[in-house]
């Protein structure tokens, strides 16, 4: 496996992770970056909800290529250190459960780029979206930042 790489000329590459707290809630981190490896945007969200973390993961692909459109991304790659997501999103997993309604949702989705793949990366290189998944455990609700991430210190 190698480490974060920067997307090809004209692709973004959005990373996704989940972080689930026992008495928090779900929360949902991701950040894109552009071709040179520049931070173009990133968002955290957190619920109080609960949900199993392959969920929660899911969730946040849905909430990440959501922003990725709305923002007219065409060509994205989409990095998550789940690989049982990974793959399923691959094979267009159909099975039934709570899972497999988000990973519905996504397949929605999947007309709306030119081009969207999906990467299974080690949570070594994914450690920003991992960061903003669990960035203000404390407050409930949605942040989006453009260009410029949140300290996380």
């Amino acid at each position: 496996m190698t480490g974060w790489s920067k997307p090809n000329e004209g692709w973004v590459k959005v990373n996704v992770d989940e972080g689930v707290e026992e008495g928090w809630g779900a929360g949902f981190g991701a950040i894109c970056r552009g071709s040179e490896g520049q931070v173009l945007w990133g968002l955290s969200e957190r619920r109080r909800s609960t949900m199993e973390p392959r969920v929660a993961e899911a969730e946040a692909v849905l909430m990440s290529i959501q922003e990725a459109r709305r923002r007219g991304h065409t060509n994205i790659v989409v990095e998550s250190d789940r690989k049982s997501l990974i793959d399923a999103l691959k094979t267009k997993d159909t099975e039934r459960s709570d899972f497999h309604l988000v990973l519905h949702d996504i397949y929605r989705f999947y007309n709306s780029f030119a081009c969207i793949s999906w990467s299974f990366v080690s949570l070594k290189y994914n450690r920003v979206a991992h960061e903003l998944a669990h960035w203000g455990s404390m407050h409930y609700g949605r942040n989006i930042w453009a260009g410029v991430l949140p300290c996380m210190a």
